[in-house]
């Protein structure tokens, strides 16, 4: 297994850490079983990091991961949890939470403490709030070691964060599709650059990249043709210096084996390598089933169709073949009567696209085509 210094503070980590949030459920209950047997492949195999919070798996996540880790010493693995602002509305609930989530988590002190998928309305509550204060307060009393941030918006709001508060670690969404979205690889460099340590999440882009359409995907297996495609993802992101942990929500002892062939002989990019990864996003990129260009002047839709939000489920299909993603993403359209079943072919829309798209017609082929939606 790989293992990283953090340097900043005096840790030393699996490079790959063990994420729980998409541990599998029976009837809604984590099945516990196979949860148990991925946590004991995972520590065994020599994962030393494992990443939770507490509203993963509707509030499950904390307890059961408490009970799995529960079985080893406790000096030799790191417990990760998170500060979900989104679950509390004044400072007297959030001053509550870490006794908590200590209880849950069977523990006497939390590793790596996260204010959890920071966005700018998140770190406005923050600020309000006087939370770091109180987190601080939570540390002298020995109940956490080091605190740092998840992050989801855009790139301005990151660098205020980021300079904000002297951070022992962050943890970012990165990949090579995902280069120029969020805070993108703009925002990595930045924490290399103040020697804050990068914990990477959603490296796979949460299995888009393990799993993408066949013609592109061949250039890689011509290449190697025993490499997995998320190995590439996962080598991409552990080649940057400053990544000191790669997160990966393996549900499956299949992906766990994969992932432990990955980095129990990881091996940094060659320039050769990056080149093909350049290759594979361009190739990727070039797909596209409809030329929206989410620009927006078709809206407002008078049925309330989201048409752009349509068009980029249809064109990241064809990209990736993630069948779980396109559903998730059309289930919100859905829940918010913006799908494409909805629309009624009225022509509205037509008269305002600058690409000229049929936007109804094309509407109507993604349904046809993606009936699985449905």
């Amino acid at each position: 297994m790989e293992y990283r210094k953090w340097k900043k503070i005096p840790i030393e980590t699996s490079l790959l850490g063990f994420g729980s949030m998409r541990l599998k459920t029976v009837n809604g209950k984590i099945d516990e079983e196979l949860g148990f047997k991925l946590v004991d492949q995972a520590y065994n195999n020599g994962i030393n990091y494992f990443d939770m919070a507490m509203p993963y798996i509707d509030g499950q996540n904390e307890s059961f991961m408490g009970r799995a880790l529960k079985r080893y010493k406790r000096d030799t693995f790191y417990i990760a949890t998170k500060l979900s602002l989104w679950m509390f509305n004044t400072k007297e609930e959030i001053e509550q939470v870490i006794d908590k989530q200590l209880k849950n988590l069977q523990t006497d002190y939390i590793d790596c403490y996260i204010m959890h998928a920071l966005n700018k309305e998140k770190f406005e509550k923050i600020k309000r709030l006087g939370v770091m204060d109180i987190v601080e307060s939570w540390r002298k009393q020995g109940k956490i070691k080091y605190i740092g941030f998840s992050f989801h918006d855009e790139y301005d709001v990151y660098k205020e964060i980021l300079d904000f508060y002297d951070w022992d670690f962050c943890q970012l969404q990165l990949n090579y599709m995902d280069q120029d979205s969020q805070q993108g690889i703009k925002g990595y460099h930045d924490a290399f650059n103040k020697g804050i340590p990068v914990i990477v999440m959603e490296p796979v882009k949460g299995g888009d990249l393990a799993n993408f359409n066949d013609k592109v995907s061949s250039i890689f297996y011509d290449y190697n043709k025993h490499a997995s495609l998320s190995s590439w993802a996962f080598r991409w992101v552990g080649s940057l210096e400053g990544v000191k942990l790669i997160l990966s929500g393996m549900n499956t002892i299949e992906q766990l084996k994969d992932n432990l062939n990955t980095f129990n002989n990881f091996k940094s990019l060659n320039n050769k390598e990056h080149d093909l990864i350049s290759k594979v996003r361009a190739e990727l990129k070039n797909i596209v089933e409809v030329g929206c260009t989410r620009c927006e002047y078709c809206l407002p839709c008078p049925y309330g169709v989201n048409i752009p939000g349509n068009f980029k489920i249809f064109n990241s299909y064809a990209m990736y073949k993630n069948e779980g993603s396109a559903k998730f993403q059309f289930k919100e359209l859905k829940d918010n009567k913006a799908d494409a079943s909805i629309c009624v072919s009225c022509g509205e829309c037509l008269s305002k696209c600058p690409q000229s798209i049929q936007i109804p017609t094309q509407l109507a082929r993604m349904l046809e085509e993606l009936r699985f939606l449905k």
